[in-house]
Formats: structure tokens, sequence, C-alpha cells
């Protein structure tokens, strides 16, 4: 059977029956046709924009300072989210359902948190090498482009390690509130000690801290050019140019950074403060629901005041011996939680989490406060943020103007010479056989 859902585009349409109910679109049909429009435009323009970012500096890559390594990357994550993420959003957009299923979803979830946090620790370093640039003269005869390469290889191992830690049971990816796509499992925070211990540690080691080091990098910029007041002025005459361009590199990085944060910390925000305020829904056998608040998934309060807030017991109560059995516990079936809370398990209808069995055949799950429009706004914001970065290289970067003008010159070029050469080189050859079967007549 099919449940068919009646729209604005398209008539009407069918969502199999087997589709999980958390897998199913939260949006109108129309809605979801905007978002696929929106990410179909942003796509495109993102695979073109970082996809000439990495020919222009394909093209001279043995001559490659260290900064555009740098910048390098954060191309190839961008352009990654646009070529491998960006579609499975658009096909499900445009299916009103999330049709990839649990290994889809976690694919997705994994492959988005490379790219996003990728891109952030990325911006981190660049913020750091202005920084030291900026602010000790040294560092800029010191960096070598080993030392970026460096860098860029912590990036992945990083990102790549936190972002497996789900596929082996320490944490969780599931459906976003509006349904068509996944995420970090963040509404499981309160029902799952696992969770909830590896969304603590993501969001401080993952964003607060790369968030953190880019506004102190900018703040100590800042404050070494107001301090220097005519720095430039100050330095030998042969030093100004360099300092100049550095300067300027260092607001274009200014500006990416700004762009990067502005995008995603709505989005860290929204979601953060979804699965904390998220209540539990009791499912009876005659399919009523009922919204308790203040209970995690098991339907055990918590209590209120800051257990309440943040989904764990005060520090004081660690302590106590029964919390301790119970979180050792819940460490010890993390696996097992994890199987059995995943999203749509036993054809459960939760609309974000996971379903509990309860007592006399109820059901509970926990869903978010927020309608779907509201965290759908900032997730598409932020996914959006992948076709920004071109246009503000192609905005303030002279140099990568001049580059992408004399990539597509000779682009042009080529394209135009190219049919006269191979004209041409027919039309040698022709002569060269021509006089070669003219000798061989003479010579019979």
């Amino acid at each position: 059977m099919s449940k068919r859902v009646n729209g604005s585009w398209m008539g009407s349409i069918s969502v199999p029956s087997s589709v999980p109910h958390a897998f199913r679109s939260q949006l109108s049909s129309s809605a979801d046709l905007s978002i696929a429009i929106i990410l179909i435009i942003t796509g495109v323009v993102s695979v073109i924009g970082n996809g000439l970012v990495l020919l222009v500096y394909g093209q001279r890559r043995k001559k490659l300072r260290a900064h555009e390594l740098m910048t390098i990357n954060l191309a190839v994550c961008d352009f990654g989210y646009s070529l491998l993420g960006a579609p499975c959003l658009i096909i499900s957009s445009l299916s009103h359902a999330w049709i990839f299923g649990e290994t889809g979803c976690m694919w997705y979830g994994f492959q988005g948190f490379v790219f996003g946090i990728g891109s952030l620790i990325t911006t981190c370093f660049i913020s750091l090498d202005r920084c030291f640039k900026i602010c000790s003269f040294r560092y800029g005869q010191w960096i070598e482009r080993k030392h970026a390469s460096l860098s860029v290889a912590l990036v992945w191992i990083y990102t790549i390690f936190w972002a497996s830690l789900p596929v082996f049971g320490f944490g969780s990816y599931g459906p976003e509130p509006f349904g068509t796509s996944c995420t970090i499992n963040w509404w499981r925070m309160k029902s799952s000690l696992n969770d909830r211990v590896y969304i603590y540690l993501i969001l401080s080691l993952c964003f607060g801290v790369p968030t953190f080091t880019i506004i102190i990098s900018y703040l100590a910029i800042l404050i070494k050019v107001y301090r220097s007041g005519r720095i430039l002025a100050s330095i030998p005459s042969s030093n100004v140019t360099h300092n100049s361009k550095d300067l300027r590199l260092t607001k274009i990085a200014a500006v990416v950074c700004s762009s990067f944060l502005i995008a995603w910390t709505p989005y860290a925000i929204v979601s953060l403060y979804s699965a904390l305020t998220a209540r539990e829904e009791h499912t009876g056998e005659d399919g009523g629901t009922a919204l308790t608040g203040g209970m995690s998934a098991a339907g055990v309060s918590h209590g209120g005041g800051l257990s309440d807030v943040f989904g764990f017991p005060f520090l004081i109560n660690w302590t106590s011996s029964e919390h301790f059995g119970d979180a050792f516990g819940s460490w010890r079936n993390m696996t097992s939680d994890h199987s059995h809370h995943s999203v749509g398990h036993h054809g459960s209808s939760s609309t974000v989490g996971s379903a509990h069995g309860g007592m006399n055949g109820h059901q509970s799950h926990l869903v978010s406060i927020l309608k779907p429009e509201v965290s759908l706004i900032p997730a598409i914001f932020a996914k959006s943020h992948c076709m920004i970065n071109p246009f503000i290289y192609q905005i303030m970067n002279r140099d990568f103007r001049e580059d992408v003008y004399d990539l597509l010159v000779s682009w042009k070029h080529h394209t135009l010479l190219y049919p006269q050469l191979e004209e041409k080189k027919h039309s040698y050859q022709s002569v060269i056989w021509g006089a070669c079967e003219e000798r061989f007549l003479t010579e019979e």
C-alpha cells in the first residue's frame, strides 16, 4: 500500500507504506519542490564555482603556497558535498520522503559531517595561518607547503574519526524533523547516555574549539593592526607590497570564516535547542498520542532545573552508586541500544528520535517541539553555504580573477584553434603521403 500526499504540483505523491514515518516528509509537496529547486541551483553553482577554484590552483600546483593548499581543501569539502550529498536531499525532496533507508541515512550523515566539520576546521587553520602571518612576521619565513599539507591531512583524519564513531555504535545518525534529510541524532540526547556523551564531545571538540580559535585569531589580528597604526610605514619599503598582500589575504580569510560561522551557527543552535527541549510522545494501541514534557524516552523523570535543560543529572548525582550503575549499564549495552533504537525500527511512527516500547502495548518516542519549517530554514541555509566561497574569491581576490580569466581565455583559444590545427594536420599528412606515393611510383 502507498500513502498519497496531496500537493500543488504533480497532483499527488505516492509514498510507499514501507517507508517509516520518520523518513516521510513533514512538509507540503510544494515546499519540498521549492527546496529541491533551491538545492539544484545551489549544487550546480557550487560544482561550477568550486570546480573553477580547483582547476585554477591545479594549473599551477607546483607553485602553490601554504595558504592556497588550505583554500583548495576548503573547495574540496564544498565540492564533495555538492557532488555526493546534495543529490540525495534533492531526490528525497522530490519524492516527498527519504527513500535511501537507514544505510543511506547513515551515509548521508557521515559525508555531511566530514565535509561540514572539515570545512570548519580548515577555516580554523586558515585563521591561525593569518594570525601568525600578521602578528608574527617570522612565521611567514618559517611556514612551508609541508606544514600546510600536514594540516590538511590532520583535518581529514580528525573529521573522519569523529564521523565514523556512529557507524561503530558510539552516537548515531537519524532523520531531521522535516523528514527528507539526515544528520547527527540530536533527539536521542535524553534517551541515550551514549548519544548524549557523543554530542557533547563533538559540540566541544568539533565545533566549539574551532569556532573559539577563529574568533580569538581575528581578535588578535584586529588588536595587532589597531596598535600598529602605520605598520606599513614602519617596515622596509621592499616588504611593503608583501605585507599589504598579507593584509588583503587576511581580509579574504576573515570573510570566508565569518560566512561559514554565519551559515552554520544557527543550524547548530536550532538542532541543540530542539534536542534539549524535545518532548516525549506516547502512542497507544488505539493510535492515540499524548505529549509529556521533562521526561526521558524511558519514561523516567530526571527532575527539574539544570537536569531538565541539559538532559543529564546535576554533577553531584554522578557520584551516586545508582546513577553510576545506570550509566555503566548504558555504556555496556550501547551497541544493542543503538540497534533497538534505530529510526523506524519495528515499523514505529516516530517523528524524530527513536521509538521505545512501553507498558500495556504503549510506545513512546521523542519529538521536537519546533515546527519542521523552523528546523528546515537553518538547515537549508547551512547546506547552501557550499557555493559562497568562490564568489568571495572572485570579488575580493584580484589574483584569482586574473587566473580565472586566463583559464577561460586559454579554453577559448584552444576551442577556436583546435579545429584549424586539426585541419592543417590533416593537410600536412595528405601532402606527405602524396609525396611518398609519388616517389614510390617514380622509383618503380
